[in-house]
């Protein structure tokens, strides 16, 4: 099953939150426990996500999981 579309989705709706915060990837990064370099390939859609990285992130970006997944 290919999610290629809803991994975009995800990813543009974690830069549009990221971005909105004034937040860099780096700081995101470092906030989550995660590398840079994974968070740019959850972003761009190429990177299968965890339940608890996801969930890092929309603490981070203090938003509910649901406003990054709603697809």
């Amino acid at each position: 099953m290919d999610n290629a579309r809803e991994k975009q989705s995800l990813g543009s709706r974690i830069v549009a939150e990221r971005t909105r915060r004034g937040i860099t990837q780096r700081q995101l990064a470092l906030m989550t426990g995660t590398s840079r370099s994974y968070l740019w390939k959850i972003e761009i859609g190429a990177a299968d996500v965890g339940i608890d990285v996801l969930i890092r992130i929309a603490h981070a970006l203090d938003v509910p999981v649901r406003d990054l997944i709603d697809f």
